[in-house]
């Protein structure tokens, strides 16, 4: 059976799914290199997900899986292919679905716009070792970064003119941080970098214009040095503006884009005094991105 792989991180339904990723993720070598990460995995996982948890209540749990079941299922529809689901920290794993199916081959469509070692590396990975498990050999190939695709950038624009109002707002593109150890031996910054200059000529081409265009980095933790300038700066320099947040490294909402940005930064932005503050979804399931993966699948 030939199958298409949506790969991702994952979310969390419950308090205990949260642990799970958690641990998972914590474990994971593109995230933790030394092996102090076999100690920390559970002690991290455990002090934090009750904590955390709270904070996913106001969202009721991710909604990732949502998204993604019905994008498996327009994109099924699509292409009249098999496609499965597959998230790195939380069920359906890859050595999940290699229990149940056995394919002669696999096309891996990493869910991230850019490449990384803590995302589309450690996926990959993952699915390489589930099919070690399995005993499975079929014929894999990825899909590889696609930030600088204009089909794809279409998609973006789509989304950001659904916040769009008038000139007077500034667009913040959002992408998830990385500590300044891993990005310097890594693509991801540069390719975001890229990526921006490259959304930043197209769209005065499509019709929006704003006050100014800004390139930021969330989700910081730990005390280690983080890619910057980080949003709660940028943020905090635009006090009295107008904003709109596009989430770059997304192509599917979850807790970083409907809570840590639509909830935590929106408090944020009330605090500093900015007048309108709206986060823009990413593609999910819209007909645009369906389109664009199916492109890109068929090359």
């Amino acid at each position: 059976m030939k199958g298409i792989l949506l790969l991702n991180m994952g979310g969390a339904r419950s308090a205990q799914e949260l642990r799970s990723f958690l641990f998972n993720m914590f474990s994971d070598r593109r995230i933790i290199g030394s092996p102090v990460r076999y100690l920390l995995a559970p002690l991290l996982s455990s002090l934090r997900y009750k904590k955390v948890w709270r904070k996913y209540e106001l969202i009721g749990g991710s909604k990732i899986y949502q998204h993604t079941d019905r994008l498996v299922d327009k994109l099924r529809r699509r292409t009249g292919a098999e496609v499965f689901p597959v998230m790195r920290y939380t069920h359906p794993l890859a050595e999940d679905l290699f229990r149940e199916q056995k394919f002669d081959e696999l096309i891996l469509v990493p869910l991230y716009p850019h490449y990384s070692s803590t995302t589309t590396q450690s996926s990959v990975e993952d699915v390489h070792r589930g099919l070690g498990k399995s005993g499975q050999r079929p014929l894999v190939r990825e899909i590889g970064p696609y930030y600088d695709d204009p089909r794809f950038n279409a998609s973006i624009v789509e989304r950001i003119r659904e916040q769009y109002e008038d000139s007077g707002f500034h667009l913040i593109f959002s992408a998830h941080g990385l500590p300044q150890k891993i990005a310097a031996r890594d693509p991801y910054a540069g390719q975001i970098e890229r990526h921006v200059a490259l959304l930043k000529s197209l769209l005065p081409e499509t019709g929006l214009h704003f006050k100014g265009v800004h390139l930021a980095y969330q989700s910081r933790v730990g005390p280690m040095r983080w890619l910057e300038p980080s949003l709660h700066d940028v943020l905090q320099g635009l006090a009295g503006e107008k904003v709109i947040v596009y989430p770059l490294s997304f192509t599917i909402d979850n807790s970083e884009t409907d809570l840590e940005l639509a909830i935590e930064y929106k408090e944020l932005a009330q605090t500093l005094g900015l007048e309108d503050y709206r986060v823009c979804r990413v593609q999910n399931d819209s007909d645009a991105f369906v389109e664009f993966l199916a492109a890109r699948i068929a090359e």
